[in-house]
C-alpha cells in the first residue's frame, strides 16, 4: 500500500498543481501517436538467463490526466520489478487522445512490430474485436486494462478494479451517516464509460437498498476538475436542498466550488482518493467533526497488475478454473483494499496519505508477479 512514495519525487512536480491538472511524469516516454510498422513479428528472446520482453502500453489519455499518469508510471515499475523473475521488459507507451481510429492504428502498429505484450486501456468497451484477434493469432499477449472490453465475440482477458464496489460500498456509507430519506446530488463520471456504468449500477443498488433519494438532475464531469466545479457551482446557484453528495472522483473540485462560493459544506461528500481530497479532509475534521467523507483507492496500480497477469503467462503458467468475476467477458476484478471515513481521521496510515501525497496523485499499489501468481493461476 505504500508503494506511491517510491515514484512520489518522480511524479510531485507535475502533480503538485492541482487534481486533473498534471502532466505525464518525467520518467514517462513522451505520448507517440503512431508507431513504425514492421513485417517482422518475433517471439520473446532469450539473452543469456535473462528473456527479452517488449511491452506496449496503449492508453486513451495521459496528458492532464493524474490517473493516467500514475497508471503508466506503476506500469513502468512493475516492469522494472520483473528483472527478479529473469525478464528484461522494455516499454512503449502510445496515446490515442480519445480517438478511437487511432487507437486502432496504434495497436495494428503494436501488432506488426511483433511486441510480447499489448496493454491497453481503451478507448471504447467495443469495437476492436479484429484487433484483438489478430495479436492473439500472432502469439501476443493481448490484456484489457482498468476500463474493461466487454464484447463477448472474442476472448480477452480483462483486469480492472472493482467498480461496482466503490460505487456501492459509497452510498452504502452516505446512507449510515445520512440516514433513511436523506437527499443526495449523484455527479457521475464519463457517460458510457465501463467503469463509469459499473460505479453507477453499485450507487444505484445501495441508493434503493438504503433508502436514500436523490435529487437534482443527471450531472456528468467527465473526469474534468473544472467541469466538476462548474457542474457543482450550478447546483448551488440553484438552491437546490440536498445533504450530500456522491460523486465519482473529482471531490475536490466540488469542495473548490462551495470555497468560492462561501457555501456551507454538506454533511457527506463522496468518494476520491487524491491527495488534495484527504489534506483537505484531514484539515477540515481534525479538530472536530465539520463533514463526514469517503476515501476508496481506485488504484492506477491495476494496469501494473495487468502486466504482471501477462508476464505470468510468459512464464508459462496458467490461470486457474473459474477465476473470472464476470465469466461471460473474462473479467477478473481486483478489489480495492483502502478506504478511510471521519472515522478513521486519527488512523495514522490516513494521516500519512494526508499530510505527505502530493495534491493531484492518488493512492495506488498493485499485485506482484508472486501475488498474481498465487491467487489467480495454478
Amino acid at each position: 500500500m505504500k508503494k506511491y512514495l517510491a515514484m512520489l519525487l518522480a511524479v510531485a512536480m507535475i502533480l503538485a498543481l492541482a487534481a486533473c491538472t498534471s502532466q505525464p511524469s518525467g520518467n514517462s516516454p513522451a505520448p507517440q501517436t503512431s508507431a513504425p510498422v514492421s513485417t517482422d513479428t518475433p517471439a520473446p528472446t532469450q539473452g543469456g538467463d535473462t528473456q527479452e520482453i517488449r511491452l506496449a502500453s496503449h492508453n486513451a489519455v495521459i496528458e492532464g490526466n493524474p490517473y493516467r499518469v500514475r497508471y503508466e508510471a506503476d506500469i513502468q515499475e512493475a516492469a522494472a520489478a520483473a528483472k527478479d523473475y529473469g525478464l528484461n521488459v522494455s516499454y512503449a507507451s502510445f496515446v490515442s487522445n480519445w480517438d478511437a481510429a487511432t487507437e486502432s492504428q496504434q495497436i495494428e502498429n503494436s501488432i506488426n512490430e511483433g511486441y510480447d505484450i499489448i496493454l491497453v486501456n481503451a478507448v471504447s468497451s467495443t469495437g476492436l474485436d479484429p484487433i484483438i484477434e489478430k495479436a492473439q493469432d500472432a502469439g501476443i499477449i493481448y490484456i484489457n486494462a482498468d476500463c474493461e472490453y466487454t464484447s463477448t465475440d472474442v476472448n480477452v482477458l480483462n483486469v480492472s478494479t472493482d467498480q461496482y464496489y466503490l460505487g456501492y460500498e459509497t452510498a452504502k456509507y452516505a446512507a449510515e451517516v445520512l440516514g433513511e430519506g436523506a437527499k443526495v446530488i449523484m455527479i457521475a463520471a464519463l457517460d458510457g464509460n465501463s467503469a463509469n456504468t459499473d460505479r453507477q449500477n453499485g450507487f444505484a443498488d445501495a441508493i434503493e437498498e438504503y433508502g436514500l433519494e436523490v435529487v437534482g438532475g443527471q450531472y456528468n464531469h467527465d473526469w474534468d476538475a473544472v467541469k466538476a466545479q462548474q457542474i457543482m457551482t450550478e447546483i448551488l446557484n440553484s438552491g437546490l436542498e440536498f445533504d450530500g453528495i456522491l460523486i465519482s472522483q473529482c471531490a475536490e473540485a466540488a469542495l473548490a466550488a462551495y470555497d468560492a462560493a462561501g457555501a456551507q459544506y454538506p454533511k457527506f461528500i463522496g468518494f476520491n482518493d487524491t491527495g488534495e481530497f484527504m489534506s483537505r479532509m484531514y484539515e477540515l475534521n481534525k479538530d472536530e467533526k465539520k463533514m463526514d467523507f469517503m476515501v476508496m483507492s481506485n488504484p492506477p496500480g491495476v494496469g501494473a497488475t495487468a502486466l504482471n497477469f501477462g508476464l505470468n503467462m510468459i512464464l508459462g503458467k496458467e490461470l486457474k478454473e473459474d477465476v473470472y468475476t464476470v465469466p461471460e467477458i473474462h473479467a477478473i476484478r481486483v478489489p480495492s483494499k483502502v478506504s478511510f471515513t471521519y472515522d478513521d481521521i486519527e488512523n495514522p496510515e490516513f494521516v500519512e496519505y494526508a499530510t505527505t501525497m502530493a495534491p493531484g496523485d492518488a493512492i495506488t499499489y498493485w499485485l506482484t508477479i508472486d501475488e498474481v501468481a498465487s491467487a489467480y493461476f495454478k
